[in-house]
């Protein structure tokens, strides 16, 4: 009887470690993807990265503002739209880096969202 209560607590115990662990794992995942974000917009409002290489390097999907960067799990994409209550041809853009995880090429859809930050930009062209 003991030894089937001391199996019982075990158990127990490595359940609830293993569902700690993957707690961890979600949370270190999704603050890295925020970082991620972040500096993606860092990067384009410092001009390390321009509107037109976006534009160039876009996925082919939508208006071709969207860029692909890829982290060894992680996917970003960057949009480019008008900045909120900016005028047309205003130099103000709103930057929106959308983090997922990279897609599994055999399920033949997107990665799961798992940050999404957004900052007014300052454009070379005025235009998005």
């Amino acid at each position: 009887m003991a030894i089937a209560i001391f199996a019982a607590g075990a158990a127990l115990t490595l359940t609830a470690l293993q569902s700690a662990l993957d707690g961890v794992r979600r949370a270190e995942m999704r603050a890295r993807a925020e970082d991620l974000a972040a500096s993606r917009l860092a990067e384009l409002d410092a001009g390390l990265v321009s509107v037109g290489d976006l534009r160039d390097a876009g996925d082919g999907e939508g208006d071709g503002d969207a860029a692909r960067l890829d982290d060894d799990a992680l996917s970003v994409s960057i949009e480019i739209l008008p900045a909120p209550g900016a005028a047309r041809g205003s130099a103000l853009s709103l930057a929106r880096a959308t983090v997922r995880t990279r897609a599994d090429a055999a399920a033949g859809s997107d990665g799961a969202v798992l940050a999404v930050a957004e900052r007014v930009v300052r454009t070379k062209d005025g235009a998005p």
